[in-house]
């Protein structure tokens, strides 16, 4: 009697290596929407997040015995490595701030807007402590963008780092 396994081993290396491969991004949990990365930014539909490097900060770094861990899912370590950053949104965040885009782009002044930049800085225990438009927008596109950061969750920080310092990062909202 014959043995199946070199019919089987040759069945799935034939699979592997004929098939074409697409390295493509891990897929939220959530949301069946793919999650493109790049090694400075995040994608996400209508947004891009990119970590800036953070030249001064008064606020002294939290060393690891001062934060909270909790497990991060496979796309939060992800990201956090694509954007080289020891915090990690929480994995809802970017489906959260997409959902937020026709609330923000719904008056003719915010319409006439393609995008709009805006800096979150989080401080050395992962909260947003504050943010800073970067685009000309008027006052109710900036109390609207208020409102939804001060929705956004605080980042948790990623298991593997000695200190947990303040970090900004720069999230472009497409229309």
């Amino acid at each position: 009697m014959k043995s199946p396994f070199p019919s089987i081993f040759f069945s799935v290396f034939l699979v592997l290596f004929v098939l074409p491969y697409e390295n493509q991004a891990a897929i939220a949990q959530q949301n069946p929407e793919y999650l493109a990365v790049s090694p400075i930014s995040v994608k996400y539909n209508h947004l891009e997040i990119s970590r800036l490097e953070v030249n001064s900060s008064n606020e002294p770094p939290s060393s690891k015995e001062n934060v909270s861990y909790t497990d991060l899912t496979a796309v939060e370590e992800r990201m956090a490595k694509n954007l080289n950053s020891h915090w990690a949104w929480p994995e809802y965040t970017l489906d959260m701030i997409d959902s937020y885009s026709p609330f923000l782009f719904r008056t003719k002044k915010s319409q006439s807007l393609e995008e709009v930049r805006v800096v979150l800085q989080v401080d050395a225990r992962g909260r947003i402590s504050g943010f800073e438009v970067l685009s000309e927008v008027d006052k109710g596109l900036k109390e609207r963008l208020d409102y939804m950061i001060r929705k956004m969750p605080d980042c948790k920080p990623v298991p593997g780092y000695q200190e947990y310092g303040p970090a900004a990062f720069e999230l472009i909202i497409n229309k």
